[in-house]
């Protein structure tokens, strides 16, 4: 809790942080019982939620809290007015802000701010018993005592030891470089090496990792700390570009394999100078993340080829070559703009820091369906709390829809999380919080002891469960604590009150349990194979889109197709790892977690892979290719899709061995055609364009087929049949 340094006894962070929990607890309670305020347990209620590790991080979740909160006292009095006497219409129009809320809180942008307008909108529509006057009550009373705990604890935290998230962005901009630099290098031992490891999945994830980690303390910086907020947009840019530096790094090393035969310092004789360069420009911006200003300016230098040497290679270790050219090229643009960047970041420019904005890609309008997913379970969740408590009337009666909405619509963020797993935090919450309740509170006298207590009680949660681990136990701890104590002006102390509401609290828990298998298996393997399936049919589909004579101004609807499954493609691995992490190999014997992310590994390759032929295939192409390699590729993408068909129902339906041995064949057979195809190509006066943008589909068809070789590798390791077999 603490630790000596000379005579002074110096605090932990952990023991400051649940002081502060504990002071602002009794401060809100204090002030809500002198202004003789209902329900001052809302209150509580926003002090447990947005107190976070830094002030920045808790300011941030308490505007958002707070945002939320009159959003959804707005829809609820809106939707009350329309429907005061219809219930069934109320409910469908409850239904649809619901579903809307769910689908935005399962998103990447403020998924805090929807969730709170979803489950307050719940608490004021079934709060009042849907009566005009109390409808209107319940929300001032709620907009009120939630303001007054995020007013209260954003006080407490900036007064009293605040800890501003400056520190915390800055370390982990220099971690998150140092990481892709390593990665950097790592890339550049093995494109010279005549060895090459495939499994790179634990720099993919700490960089993954590492990103999410960045993105979360950046928006927290922002809010407590002025420099940062003055350099906002770079710092934003500075996030973007990293992301595209991990994907360019992911992007080049899966060309790699392809140039182990080829004498590189030949064929690209400034290799070597520009590779320096590129270590020299990360090993500057490292420095300059470290608050050191950098001791070189940038040089200006382009890789260039030895157009006699590439003459001369067979045509798919060209494209390799001239794929491996493109990465090198975007990795000396990232590195350059990144250079620049952390620059006006760090104050190192010579020019002033301006705002610099750049504009998304439009990647049109895309639906997850793993968030639509999300939307059948919380609606279900809802309907069938809302029908228990009209025909059954449970404990708790309205606050049993409220719960149960509420804590569903938190399980809807985090589906990996084992709901059963809820009935141990959830029954000891509220067994600590009855035993204070019967025990404690009846023998306390004036608000100087019933302060101390609450004090002492949340200062005991908030230290016990401090870890990131332990946020649910926290959650409950502070949450049960607020709502069994029921502490009011009239106190009344009833047992059975006790026992309602923590049968309350369990009838929500096995509630969720249910719905947890609506619309899917909550089962770590039964999500990853369904998961699995869905990445093999959006592969199949996009496959289908590559014919070179393919229309690129076609229906609309599947070119939006297209957009939609290309973008599921991508996110499908980093799901599949996720759950993957999740499955009790003990359960599902004939498979380790290393073979397993391996897998997820090489998924995710042929994701990029299957990107990059989708990107590709939009470029011109020139009209002889497509003539004359027609029939060729046809064979080869027939091939392909035939095998993601069959991956889509059974992972393993064919070995690797005879895999590649068609695989080469069908290549092989196209790299003849390839020859007699230039031969013709030197009578057309092609441009170089043409010639790119078709070696650069060559480098994809290679690196497609190498990737599905390796998938039906590493899917043959692994027993499938256990995964499906039904457990309980």
């Amino acid at each position: 809790m603490q630790r000596q340094v000379g005579n002074l006894m110096i605090l932990s962070i952990r023991t400051k942080e649940a002081i502060k929990v504990g002071l602002a607890m009794a401060i809100v309670y204090g002030i809500a019982l002198q202004m003789d305020w209902d329900r001052p347990y809302w209150a509580a209620f926003a002090v447990a939620f947005i107190s976070l590790a830094t002030t920045g991080q808790s300011l941030r979740k308490g505007f958002l809290r707070m945002s939320g909160t009159l959003v959804a006292g707005v829809a609820a009095l809106t939707i009350i007015a329309l429907f005061p006497q219809e219930r069934w219409w109320f409910m469908a129009t409850l239904s649809v802000y619901i579903g809307f809320c769910t689908y935005m809180m399962t998103g990447s942008k403020n998924p805090y701010f929807y969730q709170v307008s979803a489950f307050v909108c719940v608490i004021i529509c079934f709060d009042s018993d849907a009566q005009s006057l109390q409808v209107f009550q319940t929300a001032v009373i709620r907009i009120q005592e939630t303001g007054l705990g995020i007013l209260v604890y954003s006080l407490v935290a900036v007064f009293l030891w605040p800890r501003s998230t400056r520190n915390e962005l800055n370390a982990t901009s220099r971690q998150l470089f140092a990481t892709q630099h390593g990665v950097y290098r790592s890339r550049r031992a093995l494109m010279t090496s005549k060895r090459f490891e495939k499994d790179a999945r634990a720099e993919g994830m700490q960089e993954l990792l590492l990103l999410g980690q960045l993105e979360q303390v950046l928006e927290a910086a922002v809010v407590d700390s002025y420099d940062v907020w003055e350099v906002r947009h770079q710092w934003r840019r500075f996030l973007r570009q990293s992301t595209a530096l991990m994907q360019t790094l992911g992007h080049w090393r899966e060309s790699l394999p392809e140039l182990q035969s080829l004498d590189l310092n030949k064929l690209l004789p400034n290799l070597e100078a520009v590779c320096t360069e590129l270590d020299m420009r990360f090993a500057q911006i490292e420095r300059m993340l470290g608050g050191e200003a950098p001791e070189r300016s940038l040089l200006s230098i382009t890789l260039a080829i030895d157009k006699t040497e590439l003459a001369v290679l067979p045509h798919f270790d060209r494209a390799a070559l001239m794929v491996t050219k493109t990465y090198l090229d975007h990795l000396e643009a990232l590195s350059r703009s990144l250079f620049h960047c952390v620059q006006e970041i760090k104050g190192f420019s010579s020019q002033p820091a301006m705002p610099s904005r750049e504009k998304a890609p439009d990647r049109g309008l895309v639906i997850d369906p793993d968030r639509i997913a999300a939307i059948f379970k919380v609606l279900a969740t809802l309907w069938l709390a809302f029908l228990i408590w009209v025909y059954i009337d449970p404990p708790g009666h309205a606050g049993f829809v409220i719960m149960a909405t509420s804590l569903g619509l938190a399980m809807a963020m985090f589906p990996q999380v084992r709901v059963a797993s809820l009935f141990l935090p959830a029954f000891l919450s509220c067994v600590f919080a009855g035993v204070l309740y019967i025990f404690v509170m009846p023998y306390l006298s004036g608000y100087t002891q019933l302060g101390l207590m609450i004090f002492l009680a949340t200062f005991a949660i908030a230290y016990l469960f401090s870890r990131p681990q332990q946020a649910i136990a926290r959650a409950f701890g502070l949450a049960f604590f607020a709502v069994i104590t029921g502490i009011t002006n009239q106190q009344a102390y009833s047992f059975s009150s006790f026992i309602n509401t923590t049968a309350m609290v369990l009838l929500v828990v096995s509630l969720l349990v249910v719905t947890s298998y609506i619309p899917f298996s909550p089962q770590p393997e039964k999500a990853f194979l369904r998961l699995l399936r869905r990445f093999f049919r959006h592969a199949d589909f996009l496959m289908s889109q590559l014919a070179l004579e393919w229309d690129q101004h076609g229906e609309i609807t599947k070119r939006w197709k297209t957009i939609r499954y290309c973008n599921d493609l991508l996110k499908l691995p980093e799901k599949l790892g996720i759950w993957g992490a999740m499955i009790d190999h003990r359960t599902c014997p004939g498979s380790s977690p290393e073979q397993v992310q391996r897998l997820v590994t090489n998924l995710r390759d042929l994701a990029l892979w299957t990107k990059d032929l989708t990107d590709a295939n939009e470029c011109p192409q020139a009209e002889l290719f497509v003539r004359e390699l027609r029939d060729d590729v046809r064979a080869w993408r027939l091939g392909i899709e035939r095998l993601f068909q069959d991956w889509a129902i059974n992972p393993t339906v064919i070995s690797d061995r005879v895999l590649r041995e068609n695989l080469e064949a069908l290549l092989a057979k196209m790299e003849t055609r390839i020859d007699e195809t230039l031969r013709l190509a030197e009578q057309s006066k092609l441009s170089n364009e043409n010639y790119e943008n078709f070696y650069r589909l060559l480098g994809g068809y290679r690196g497609l087929s190498e990737a599905v070789v390796g998938h039906a590798q590493l899917a043959e390791g692994i027993d499938w049949k256990r995964w499906r077999e039904a457990r309980f």
